[in-house]
């Protein structure tokens, strides 16, 4: 089967007849559906497509739902992806050269024509489109834009200068990710791997000597427990004059923190001269040992450590090695031992940094100081009795540092804590304090609260991400806005200065709504639009267009806004998601209704990265294997997890739709006649029970377990009925095919028309998404098929442990009432223990009844009577065949007179009868 000829087909015939263009329509409920648009750098990979496909799925099943569905698309230009990869290429950057060539398959003389970033971009913005449209994507492409629009450079600019005008952009000195070689602040979509630098900042502390030795710490408290000064003997040192000291720092320390202090090398200093040197502790005034270790990381802080043995197991090691004994634990926690290092024997340095910050957490949260004023001079012991012997750590932390502020021994520096981190140019990130840096104020803290309460106005599924947005948004800093190069759309009171990629897609959601209608525009235009300031009338004087034309723009605004399922991958919620709900509340004051997160596509067992070399662009794929096949490997896994691609799954996939394919036009071809008995009220009755719960787990986003019940549980269904039927009924089989065509639509959209057309009228894009109450549901057909297939698979199961017989002997308990209160008591959600409260028999029967489906308890619920020993006479031919029996026997298990073999007799349950199989 050619999966992708008939996606090309039918996509061809839904683009001519237009149906994905949203139109307003005040009689209909609008669903406003968007996915983050695409960086044009690289083609679209599959991580795109499982978050793109995911939201089309949706899209599909609410438009047949009778909503009138809105999914744009859009692609963004803006920043320094596009630049550093054109900048490569303009460089001769084989590794770039030869990933395009071999990875995204383009031609060498094309790849030299990208060196220009915006032939780049708009390159790769037509093969996302063609890739979109290839995919399925069912997007009113009339809406489709890119951030170096000129009408969308308009908008943003007005975004921003709302923003200021609100008191959310400010000008200040701040920490920022840094590019030093292109010398811009950086975010997740400026560096490689798309990492977020996670700046944080640190103590220092100035013991004496020689020079002063700056060790960085995260534990100033724990200054009283210095015993010693590490440095590594594997770099070289500078001595820097700093605020009038000559200082100690490692060489990449000295390069990284010249970005953040005014630093002038005076020197340098081999780590072999140190060694002989001594240093004197700021608060107790006692020397220590300046010593070598390469424990000692050179890059991170300093190059300088401060060791306290007690607290910390990694410099329990390097003192330790250095003859260093002489040590003592300051903080006093009932969850640690007196000295908190003192048994350690752990050299594997990853356990011995999970270690250190477990009693981090311990000493940080319920750690008390110990009367640390025996170790300081006497000029100091009254402030540290007040201030600090006996506080928590908490407090004592404070205190700590103001005393050593106090003597002029502290100071603080920025540190990125999940480095190293690259630019995408290939230098490493740094942190450097800017002056005069315009930021967005996400830590203005009644901004932040309000957002953080407005989160009860929007749905998140899965629910759980709450939590981690809610994290992400506590935690938010200034983010600084301007780039000095790039693409993208300059600040306006300051062209020199580019907006950002991930400041300039937060509420450009809103711009769907009017793009395709919009010719001209103003900031007052813009107003008006989407504030409802201002007047029509002057407005289309000013811009020379119609009142109508304005007023247009307003009612499509209106009519769409707000989003109603925001759909986004998990890489997003870091900083886009919380950025999107900021200004969504600040600037127009409408949330998006629901936020829809879904995991990574792994490869090979790793997330997709260039590093590994295992980037798979979504066209190769739906080459590879089709497009329906590709769709459903993508979107149905579970939403939360994380995704691995591979051969074996998609062509799983491809093989079942070919069995489903080649199973409908058989069925469509088989004539039949009117006949209705127990197989098709069952069918009936199966048919109308999964669709009402696949609709229920696709409003809810539950792809996984609704499309394992499409596409394999109602197949099932219908050999299973084929295998049961004297005689199909050809009028049920094209309304069952009818309703399994629906279903399968939203994910398999080509192969669904492409059987839709063999049997039915029009498009199955167009019909109504099938309902339960289309077919009948007959309960005492349900509660016989269900129970003659738990009786055979009850035979089946005993054939397995003791082989197969030639004989089955089945006794049966006859009592109804019992079996009912069973499963009344398991639909209402009673657990065992609150039923059966000991009682064996109850607990057994309890146990058997759960074995059967939800369907067939409610069944069973509506009976006034069903006989077990009828029911298996009537279908003991069928029993037999299943399980290639030669005689089958059934016994009332009451019955007195009847023979007991092998002492199963009194072994039968309502509905779970005792078996024995006796071979030949």
């Amino acid at each position: 089967m050619d999966f992708n000829a008939i996606a090309e087909k039918w996509q061809k015939v839904w683009e001519e007849r237009r149906i994905f263009e949203a139109k307003v329509d005040e009689k209909k409920q609008k669903y406003f559906i968007t996915v983050p648009f695409p960086y044009t750098n690289s083609p679209m990979h599959i991580g795109h497509g499982r978050t793109y496909v995911t939201a089309d799925i949706y899209a599909r099943y609410m438009r047949m739902k009778g909503y009138n569905v809105l999914f744009p698309f859009a692609f963004q230009f803006t920043g320094t992806p596009i630049l550093s990869v054109a900048d490569a290429i303009k460089r001769g950057d084989q590794d770039i050269i030869d990933f395009f060539k071999n990875v995204y398959e383009i031609d060498e003389e094309k790849i030299k024509d990208l060196s220009d970033p915006y032939k780049l971009a708009e390159y790769f913005r037509q093969e996302m489109e063609k890739t979109a449209k290839a995919v399925g994507l069912s997007v009113d492409w009339r809406r489709s834009f890119t951030t170096v629009d000129d009408r969308f450079a308009n908008f943003i600019q007005w975004q921003f200068k709302k923003l200021k005008d609100k008191g959310k952009l400010v000008k200040e000195t701040d920490a920022v990710g840094y590019c030093p070689r292109d010398q811009f602040p950086v975010g997740m979509h400026d560096t490689k791997g798309d990492v977020e630098p996670e700046i944080e900042k640190l103590d220092v502390i100035f013991f004496e000597g020689d020079y002063f030795y700056p060790v960085a710490t995260s534990r100033p408290e724990t200054v009283f427990a210095g015993v010693g000064v590490a440095i590594s003997p594997l770099t070289t040192y500078v001595i820097a004059e700093y605020s009038g000291k000559k200082i100690l720092l490692s060489k990449e320390a000295f390069e990284k923190l010249s970005y953040q202090k005014e630093l002038k090398k005076v020197g340098e200093v081999k780590p072999e001269e140190l060694k002989v040197k001594e240093a004197v502790n700021p608060v107790t005034r006692k020397k220590v040992k300046v010593v070598l270790s390469k424990l000692v990381d050179p890059s991170i802080g300093t190059g300088l450590i401060m060791l306290t043995p007690a607290h910390d197991p990694i410099h329990k090691i390097i003192a330790e090695d250095n003859g260093i004994e002489d040590y003592y634990s300051v903080i006093s926690s009932p969850d640690l031992p007196e000295i908190p290092t003192e048994e350690i024997d752990i050299r594997d340095m990853a356990e011995l940094k999970d270690f250190a910050d477990q009693i981090y957490r311990i000493e940080y949260y319920k750690g008390v100081m110990k009367d640390v004023s025996t170790y300081v001079p006497d000029y100091m012991k009254q402030y540290v009795k007040e201030m600090i012997s006996g506080k928590p750590v908490k407090d004592a932390r404070i205190s700590t540092v103001e005393l050593l502020n106090s003597i002029g021994r502290h100071d603080t520096i920025y540190e990125i804590m999940n480095g190293p981190i690259y630019c995408r140019c290939g230098a490493q990130i740094v942190v450097k304090v800017i002056k005069d840096q315009w930021f967005i104020a996400y830590d203005d803290p009644e901004w932040k609260m309000a957002v953080l309460n407005s989160l009860d106005n929007i749905n998140f599924v899965p629910s759980e991400v709450r939590k981690d947005i809610e994290k992400a948004i506590f935690n938010l800093r200034k983010r600084a806005v301007g780039r000095s190069r790039g693409l993208g759309v300059k600040l306006p009171w300051d062209e020199s200065e580019i907006i950002d990629s991930l400041s300039d897609s937060t509420i450009y959601t809103a711009f769907y709504t009017i793009s395709h209608l919009l010719k001209k525009a103003n900031d007052k235009l813009f107003d008006y639009v989407f504030l409802g300031l201002g007047n029509p009338e002057e407005i289309s004087k000013e811009l020379g267009i119609s009142k109508e034309e304005v007023e247009e723009l307003r009612k499509e605004y209106n009519y769409w806004y707000p989003v109603d399922s925001r759909h986004s991958g998990r890489d997003l919620i870091q900083n886009h998601i919380p950025y999107y709900i900021y200004n969504h509340l600040e600037i127009l004051g409408k949330l998006p209704r629901q936020i829809v997160i879904n995991g990574f596509v792994r490869v090979g067992g790793k997330k997709m990265s260039k590093s590994f070399r295992n980037v798979y662009p979504l066209s190769k794929a739906i080459k590879e294997y089709g497009v329906d096949p590709v769709r459903i490997a993508l979107a149905t896994p579970k939403l939360s997890e994380d995704v691995e691609f591979n051969s074996s799954v998609v062509t799983s996939i491809a093989d079942q739709l070919k069995r489903i394919y080649s199973l409908i036009v058989e069925l469509l071809e088989t004539k039949g006649g009117n006949n209705f008995g127990t197989a098709e009220k069952w069918l009936s009755s199966i048919i109308s029970e999964k669709i009402k719960t696949v609709d229920k787990k696709m409003r809810n986003l539950d792809f996984f377990e609704a499309y394992n019940i499409i596409l394999y549980g109602i197949y099932n269904d219908f050999k299973d009925y084929l295998d049961f039927t004297t005689g199909i009924n050809e009028d049920l089989i094209k309304k069952s095919i009818s309703a399994w065509l629906r279903m399968i639509y939203p994910a398999a959209p080509h192969i669904a028309e492409e059987l839709w057309s063999k049997a039915f009228l029009g498009l199955v894009a167009e019909q109504e998404y099938p309902k339960p109450e289309e077919f009948t549901i007959y309960p005492d057909a349900v509660v016989e098929k269900g129970y003659i297939d738990y009786v055979i698979s009850e035979i089946k199961e005993l054939e397995r442990i003791v082989g197969e017989g030639e004989k089955a002997v089945i006794y049966v308990n006859n009592d109804l009432s019992l079996a009912k209160d069973v499963a009344k008591a398991i639909e209402e959600g009673q657990s065992l223990f609150e039923f059966a409260r000991g009682n064996e028999k109850l607990e057994k029967v309890y146990s058997s009844m759960k074995a059967y489906d939800g369907i067939f308890r409610k069944s069973l619920l509506t009976l006034q009577e069903f006989d077990e020993i009828r029911t298996l006479a009537n279908y003991a031919n069928y029993i037999m065949r299943k399980t290639n029996l030669g005689q089958l026997s059934v016994y009332d298990s009451n019955d007195p007179n009847v023979p007991d073999f092998k002492g199963k007799k009194s072994q039968a349950l309502p509905l779970s009868p005792s078996i024995v199989i006796f071979s030949s």
